[in-house]
C-alpha cells in the first residue's frame, strides 16, 4: 500500500470511489433520489478537484497499485461546535474487501499526525448512530461522543454522533 497527498489528476478516481463506498456502505438506507442527489452533490468530479485545491482541506490516499483503496478529508470545523483550535475528519473510508487490513488505522494515525502539526487542539468527526464498527474504531484512538446533529441525505436526515480527540 502506498500513501501519497491527492492531486487534481486523481479527482475523477476520487469522486468515483467516494460514491462507490457511500453508496456500498448507506446506500441502502435511503430512497434513490435522495442519494442521487446526495452523490451528485458531495462526490461529483468537479466537487473533489475543488477541494483538493483548497488549501484548508487535506485529501490522504490509501493506493493498492494504481487503485484507490482507501481515503482520508480533513479540514477546517464544518460542523456546530464552538472549537477554535479544532479540525475535522470529515470522511475515512476504506474499500470493503480490506477492512481489516491497518489502512483505516494507518490513514487514521497519518490525520491526527497531520492535525497535531497544524496546531490543533482538538479533532471532530461524525458519524452515524448505527454505524457501530466505526464508532468502535473512533473509540480505539480515544474518541468521546460529545454530541449529535443531523447528517442531510437529499430530504432525509440522519442522526450522526458527533465525536472529538483531544490531541
Amino acid at each position: 500500500m502506498v500513501y501519497r497527498d491527492a492531486t487534481a489528476d486523481d479527482a475523477k478516481a476520487i469522486a468515483e470511489f467516494c460514491a462507490r463506498t457511500f453508496v456500498d456502505t448507506f446506500g441502502h438506507l435511503y430512497p434513490p433520489e435522495d442519494l442521487s442527489a446526495y452523490l451528485a452533490a458531495k462526490y461529483s468530479e468537479a466537487m473533489q478537484r475543488e477541494e483538493i485545491a483548497d488549501p484548508s482541506i487535506r485529501y490522504r490516499l490509501a493506493l493498492n497499485g494504481d487503485a484507490i483503496a482507501g481515503y482520508c478529508m480533513m479540514g477546517d470545523l464544518d460542523m456546530e461546535v464552538d472549537d477554535t483550535r479544532a479540525l475535522e475528519l470529515h470522511r475515512l473510508y476504506v474499500d470493503a474487501h480490506i477492512k481489516g487490513a491497518g489502512v483505516a488505522a494507518a490513514l487514521m494515525d497519518d490525520c491526527l499526525a497531520w492535525a497535531r502539526a497544524k496546531g490543533a487542539e482538538q479533532l471532530y468527526l461524525s458519524v452515524w448512530e448505527e454505524n457501530h464498527r466505526a464508532q468502535a474504531f473512533y473509540k480505539r484512538y480515544g474518541f468521546e461522543h460529545v454530541g449529535e446533529h443531523k447528517f442531510m441525505v437529499g430530504n432525509t436526515a440522519d442522526r450522526d454522533f458527533i465525536w472529538r480527540l483531544t490531541l
